[in-house]
């Protein structure tokens, strides 16, 4: 899907039930309240101005509503807080930080999130990203000029990493400081030798100026457009609104290279790893359970704006845009502010007695046929976030907080799935006795597919679920000894239940064509369906059988008239074979 089909056409002004106004708001200890709506963004500033030296922020909403049906959308168009009122700066402290050696190191994924969860109110207060702060060279220079915070955080970086990597402090300091000198001096040099703009000149011609710039070399072309893309995204005083002119940018960008979308992708993740930013996309919850299963939407792909939440429209675009799977940093941020809260202590209901039952329903959601999202860091957000539920701590209370999961999991497959991907966790390293213990009788004897499924559950997802529970055990971090006699458990369910369930024969029914017969088998051999090798040892000799007999090319194109369909049948099923790693 393009990003072109995502964003769509422009809205025009007026109509039947369309209404634009500019709401001028004030906060008030911890909220904003309206204080005015006016009819012109003009009226609105000069009641802001007006008002700020009596209150402690103002800010300007611009809130249209369009077509009868739509829901209305919010945007932020300015923001500041009354001198005096601004709350005091702090240098967020961190437990980990990737070790940058070379200035390009500080421009990369890992990097950039810890400097916006360490400069997280600076960058708030200012409306900042980091990757801004990176490629800007006059924001770069202030935040080196704000009181003491950039000595703070350098310093506190610095005595994490020498800790970790048993490197002197005072040396890892200067390295530190002189790869930001590097990269603030090369940010300055980029941009003048890049003056173009996107809003002026439009985005294929600042890309393409940037191409030119940088002479065939990709990370040059990739380094100057995200400077260019900076000088527009510091003009927007708002971090939301960075997320809209980023994502009406892609439009143009989604018949371009993949590296336009990439660039693009890179800045959305920085503008939305605020959990502000994050609470304005979702816009008014009734509570967090609810809050965290629209998140969720988000990251499927599937988020449709309710008018009663008022989330801006911006929200839906993103999360189709997640779903094409063109954004795997913005699709990763969103993801770790889910997990963040997930293995939080708040309450995810306001009733104390609806708090367990969000919590085990967020848990449903997350485990899926195809297996858990997120894998082993879902798993550890998961019990640890049970411990909101305990008095319980240290061992104690991980031990209580396993058996609680696997107390709120119906089935047996999926306390499996659970346990086994805990397995790989630093929690469940810690509590690997305990996993194993409780793994023994779920896949021991008496158990089948049916018991860890459910009877009632088709065949393609019930196959699933038992693949997906398989190559967890595979991939897993169980004693070796241990997950081999596991993973040997289950594939011999499922090669029992195909034969007691008589699946293949089935499948292969003598009395439907060859083609509908082979192309059966190799679907149901696919590797997301069938991945334990007895079953799938059972399955391949069935299909080796039908390859095996004379002239099987002609017998499988039987009943198709044109020479194109013919070929087109046989590339098709050639191609289930490769999939299905058979040839």
């Amino acid at each position: 899907m393009w990003l072109s089909s995502l964003v769509g056409g422009s809205t025009a002004k007026g109509g039947i039930g369309r209404r634009l106004n500019f709401e001028v708001q004030a906060y008030k200890v911890d909220h904003w309240v309206i204080e005015e709506i006016c009819a012109s963004e003009e009226e609105a500033k000069a009641v802001a101005t007006r008002l700020l030296p009596l209150r402690e922020g103002v800010r300007i909403v611009r809130d249209f509503t369009g077509a009868p049906g739509m829901p209305p959308t919010q945007t932020i168009l300015f923001s500041e807080m009354r001198d005096g009122q601004t709350r005091a700066i702090t240098v967020q402290p961190v437990d980990e930080a990737p070790l940058c050696m070379e200035s390009t190191d500080y421009l990369q994924e890992g990097s950039r999130q810890v400097i916006s969860r360490m400069l997280r109110q600076y960058l708030e207060e200012r409306s900042l990203t980091a990757s801004e702060l990176l490629y800007n060279a006059g924001e770069m220079k202030r935040a080196f000029n704000y009181e003491n915070m950039v000595p703070i955080a350098v310093g506190r970086v610095a005595t994490v990493q020498g800790k970790a990597a048993s490197l002197d402090m005072r040396e890892r300091r200067d390295q530190i400081y002189a790869s930001l000198t590097e990269l603030q001096n090369r940010a300055d040099a980029a941009q003048k030798r890049a003056p173009f703009s996107i809003r002026q000149d439009g985005f294929t011609t600042a890309m393409t100026k940037a191409a030119a710039l940088g002479a065939g070399d990709p990370a040059t072309v990739d380094y100057l457009s995200k400077v260019v893309f900076c000088r527009d995204l510091v003009q927007i005083r708002n971090l939301l609104g960075k997320v809209e002119w980023l994502l009406e940018t892609a439009a143009d960008a989604a018949n371009g290279p993949a590296s336009h979308l990439a660039i693009i992708d890179t800045l959305v993740a920085d503008a939305i790893s605020f959990p502000s930013v994050v609470q304005d996309l979702l816009g008014r919850q009734p509570d967090l359970g609810t809050a965290l299963g629209r998140l969720l939407d988000v990251l499927d792909g599937q988020f449709e704006t309710d008018g009663r939440e008022s989330a801006p429209a911006i929200t839906a675009i993103l999360s189709r845009w997640l779903g094409t799977g063109q954004a795997p940093q913005s699709g990763q941020v969103m993801f770790e502010s889910l997990l963040r809260s997930l293995r939080g202590t708040a309450p995810l209901a306001r009733d104390p007695q609806r708090n367990r039952a969000a919590f085990s329903q967020l848990t449903a959601r997350v485990i899926t046929p195809s297996g858990l999202i997120g894998g082993s860091r879902m798993a550890e957000a998961l019990t640890s976030g049970y411990l909101r539920f305990l008095e319980q701590g240290g061992s104690e209370g991980r031990r209580l907080s396993i058996d609680g999961m696997l107390g709120i999991i119906a089935l047996p497959r999926d306390r499996a799935l659970y346990l086994t991907e805990l397995a790989d966790s630093d929690l469940g390293r810690r509590e690997m006795d305990t996993l194993v213990v409780r793994l023994r009788p779920l896949l021991g004897r008496g158990m089948d597919v049916n018991t860890l499924v459910g009877a009632q559950v088709p065949l393609k997802p019930k196959m699933q679920a038992m693949a997906a529970l398989y190559r967890a055990i595979g991939a897993s971090g169980l004693p070796g000894e241990e997950a081999e006699r596991l993973a040997d458990q289950v594939d011999g369910m499922v090669a029992d239940y195909i034969v007691a369930s008589r699946v293949i024969e089935k499948l292969d029914d003598p009395g439907a064509s060859l083609r509908v017969r082979a192309t059966r088998l190799m679907q149901f051999a696919a590797n997301d369906v069938l991945s334990s090798p007895k079953a799938r040892r059972m399955v391949r000799d069935q299909i080796v059988g039908h390859l095996r007999q004379p002239n099987f090319d002609g017998k499988f194109v039987e009943g198709l008239s044109s020479p194109q369909e013919q070929a087109q049948a046989l590339r098709n099923f050639h191609n289930l074979l490769r999939q299905a790693d058979f040839v």
